[in-house]
């Protein structure tokens, strides 16, 4: 560093003025700084004056989640056992208002069980994923990007094990607090195709376009046709199922429920593909399912297709420029706020060579 000018330069020394000395950075990481927060200052300082310099506008964004390897050995991995309490997933608190406001309503019950998990002896705060392109012990790194100049927005890190979809609204949330940013369109992919997220980014005032996820018991793919200007599904046959009310179910979180009673469909030929409950036709859907569909209906026109073709190129881009350039293609501390502290500083020294570039 004493010979290098453009350090020198970007730091504002003279050429006789006297540089740091390398152990001045490590003992006030160690020291001084001990958590995620300053770092997280630089990154947001970083953020906002990208805002200002108008490099950054919240028009389309896209965000995913990547698997960052943590600094263990595979034989350090352990199997624990550990008290889980199985209850339903607080995506953002509006909705959880937005729920107790609806007909039928009732606090979850709260159901203990025993997990097994798999831990790292070396670096608890980890965890394990076993996914077709993805293995091991590591962090889940979730970025948000915005599209007009490749600029990371938003970082935030976790266990592995972690769900994308129950971490994404509160994610983007955080950045819009923190920055005062605004946004006005998200690309996501199919591991964000929840009814909560969907109805999550509406209270935020964002249009999300998200692949969709095929899933086996779609009442759509039984012949059903879903009217959402009315919330109800009409059958092939013409019958009508009415929304009745929310449900929840122990253990398992809530859903909307759609009914006919069931002396409405004698002698139809296509019963035998219908669910049947008591006596009655029924469709158990998300319990944002207005807000599901509506994805559903987004996906189908060209504002959708731009939406993808920028996720694919800034997410992929974003990640692959931090993993080969910008150390970040496995972690080298150990701990959760460590490991978000690598991935606010990598994020931040790419955001600082965008805004270079684009200067």
């Amino acid at each position: 560093m004493t010979l290098n000018i453009a350090y020198r330069w970007f730091c504002g020394f003279d050429l006789s003025d006297r540089v740091p000395d390398h152990s001045s950075f490590s003992q006030n990481r160690r020291r001084r700084f001990s958590d995620e927060s300053f770092f997280r200052k630089i990154f947001t300082g970083i953020v906002i004056q990208c805002i200002e310099h108008g490099l950054v506008s919240g028009e389309q964004v896209v965000s995913d989640g990547t698997f960052i390897p943590a600094n263990v050995s595979p034989e350090s991995k352990v199997e624990t056992i550990k008290q889980v309490e199985r209850s339903t997933v607080s995506y953002l608190d509006s909705l959880d208002d937005e729920l107790r406001e609806t007909a039928g309503y009732k606090e979850p019950v709260v159901v203990t069980q025993e997990r097994l998990e798999l831990k790292s002896s070396t670096d608890p705060d980890c965890g394990y994923i076993h996914q077709e392109r993805k293995k091991g012990l590591g962090y889940l790194a979730q970025m948000t990007v915005d599209t007009d100049h490749g600029v990371i927005t938003g970082v935030d890190c976790y266990p592995a094990n972690r769900r994308e979809s129950d971490i994404v609204l509160r994610h983007v949330e955080q950045q819009m607090t923190e920055t005062g940013l605004r946004f006005n369109g998200i690309a996501l992919d199919a591991g964000y195709d929840v009814g909560a997220v969907h109805r999550g980014f509406e209270h935020l005032g964002i249009v999300d376009y998200c692949s969709i996820r095929h899933m086996h018991n779609n009442a759509m793919r039984k012949g059903f046709i879903y009217h959402p200007d009315t919330d109800c599904f009409v059958c092939e046959k013409g019958k009508t199922l009415n929304y009745a009310s929310l449900i929840c179910k122990k253990g398992a979180g809530y859903y909307r429920s759609y009914k006919l009673l069931r002396s409405n469909c004698k002698g139809c030929e296509r019963l035998e593909h219908c669910a049947v409950d008591k006596g009655s036709i029924r469709i158990n859907a998300s319990p944002f399912y207005p807000s599901y569909y509506a994805n559903r209906q987004r996906c189908l026109t060209a504002e959708y297709k731009r939406m993808k073709r920028l996720r694919s190129i800034w997410s992929e881009d974003t990640f692959a420029a931090l993993k080969n350039n910008h150390n970040l293609s496995r972690h080298h501390k150990r701990g959760i706020a460590r490991a978000t502290e690598e991935c606010l500083l990598s994020a931040a020294a790419l955001n600082l060579k965008r805004m270079a570039k684009s200067a």
